[in-house]
């Protein structure tokens, strides 16, 4: 399906529509995912030995530098979600956590990177004029930062996430993991899970549809930049994977682009009507942690091959 397919599609549905032709055109999007997702996993699974085989797993250990009252107060405060309410409060947390914590021995902060860069265009993106509207373009940055920012706190002062954040998390602590992992377990849930959960909470209608594309596109023109500073920080060239995943070929297609990214992108914005249809929501749900959990299992494979 064309990403203009997949636009006209998602701007035809409507929340109140339970059709049964709504519901196997979300089914096909989903399914259509899964399936690239769990076929290019299956083929980048074949057994390897030598120097990339997959080692023994290594003891659990702490990635972090070592915490002090003084450093827990302020990461503490730091991640308050109470504090984020503008666009420029979103702004300045992502690029406190960036300064505090991307760091070489610190995984806690390869997202915050990533976070930070795209902010960086979406501010001026809006400030444009290009949104039609430019108030729920700047409530839906808001907002998934706020989720974002939210889960980390409760990482961090031990308390309890949302499980998609606590899974992402949780490898922020492990040094056997690689950087680009823990990086991507991140990106994916927030585009997977609190994408359309944020969309629900800033009422976002069929008329939204090409705001929402164009704010999406924040993450494919930020890729360059994201892959300079992680390569800076982490001594990670992610490059050919983001060029792979957010701008084409990953598959020996050009057209890749559709059917990863723009449909990782469609199904959030889908499944923000699903879950605002009561008849729908739990399957919404359901078919979402499904998504998450299979893009999981394929960024291990990419992993274990030294991908990633």
């Amino acid at each position: 399906m064309s990403v203009r397919e997949q636009v006209r599609d998602a701007g035809e549905f409507d929340p109140g529509h339970t059709s049964r032709r709504i519901r196997v055109r979300r089914r096909l999007n989903l399914f259509g995912l899964l399936t690239v997702l769990m076929t290019m996993a299956a083929i980048a699974s074949t057994p390897i030995s030598g120097p990339h085989a997959l080692a023994a797993p290594m003891p659990v250990s702490e990635c972090v530098p070592t915490a002090t009252p003084e450093s827990e107060r302020a990461l503490a405060e730091l991640t308050d979600p109470s504090d984020i309410n503008t666009f420029d409060d979103a702004r300045r947390t992502i690029s406190e956590l960036r300064a505090a914590l991307s760091k070489p021995d610190d995984y806690r902060g390869t997202f915050p990177i990533a976070f930070d860069e795209i902010l960086t265009l979406v501010g001026p993106s809006i400030e444009s004029g290009i949104y039609d509207d430019p108030a729920w373009a700047t409530d839906l940055a808001v907002e998934v930062v706020r989720l974002y920012v939210g889960a980390l706190h409760e990482f961090v002062t031990g308390g309890t996430p949302p499980p998609h954040w606590e899974q992402a998390l949780r490898l922020t602590t492990d040094c056997s993991r690689s950087p680009g992992r823990v990086l991507m377990g991140q990106i994916f849930a927030h585009l997977i899970i609190d994408f359309p959960h944020a969309l629900v909470t800033v009422h976002s209608e069929p008329r939204h549809t090409r705001d929402f594309y164009t704010f999406g596109n924040a993450l494919v023109d930020a890729t360059p930049a994201i892959t300079a500073a992680f390569e800076n920080t982490y001594g990670v060239d992610l490059e050919p994977l983001f060029t792979a995943w957010f701008l084409g070929d990953i598959i020996g297609d050009t057209g890749a682009t559709t059917v990863l990214f723009q449909s990782t992108r469609t199904a959030a914005w889908v499944n923000n009507f699903g879950l605002q249809n009561p008849t729908i929501r739990d399957a919404t749900v359901a078919e979402m942690n499904l998504l998450y959990q299979t893009a999981t299992v394929f960024m291990d494979v990419l992993e274990r091959i030294d991908q990633i």
